[in-house]
């Protein structure tokens, strides 16, 4: 089983581009049923059992860097930044969590996929224009990040374009 788990703080501006930017997908895209769509929020250790049932995991957050903000990066469990995922809004960070599982002898095959957010110390539930404006590449990547696992997906047929990414609150 595959999952996508969003991450962040709803009320901090772009720290909760990962819950918004899962949001999306929900919204846009209907998935087979070997991917899961998780709001991971910031429950850290309690998405310790969502954890444990997956094979794959695809991750997606805020990640406080120096760069322009929209950049996305992208890390495996190889080669993840501890110092810099410790730079968050979480009570519990995310690789915490990914140590625990793997004290557990769980070791899913994961990808963090960050951007650097524009503001994540406002109290705030929209999200910045350079993050707006990385969706559509974010997607891409995300999309293709799932197709080696054989997951298929299709156009929600509700879904209408949105002009503008609305806050989910």
């Amino acid at each position: 089983m595959t999952g996508i788990i969003g991450i962040g703080n709803l009320l901090l501006k772009d720290e909760g581009f990962g819950i918004h930017f899962i949001d999306y997908l929900r919204k846009k895209y209907i998935f087979d049923l070997n991917l899961r769509i998780i709001d991971g929020s910031t429950m850290g250790y309690g998405l310790l059992d969502d954890i444990f049932n997956l094979d794959n995991i695809i991750v997606v957050d805020a990640l406080k860097t120096d760069e322009k903000p929209g950049s996305i990066f992208k890390f495996d469990s190889k080669n993840i930044p501890v110092d810099l995922m410790k730079k968050t809004a979480h009570d519990v960070e995310f690789i915490d969590v990914i140590t625990m599982c793997s004290l557990q002898g769980h070791n899913p095959k994961i990808t963090i996929f960050a951007i650097s957010p524009e503001d994540i110390s406002n109290v705030g539930t929209d999200i910045s224009s350079p993050l707006k404006n990385a969706i559509p590449r974010l997607e891409s990547l995300v999309l293709e990040e799932i197709k080696p696992f054989g997951i298929e997906w299709s156009i929600n047929p509700e879904y209408r374009k949105i002009a503008e990414f609305k806050p989910l609150i």
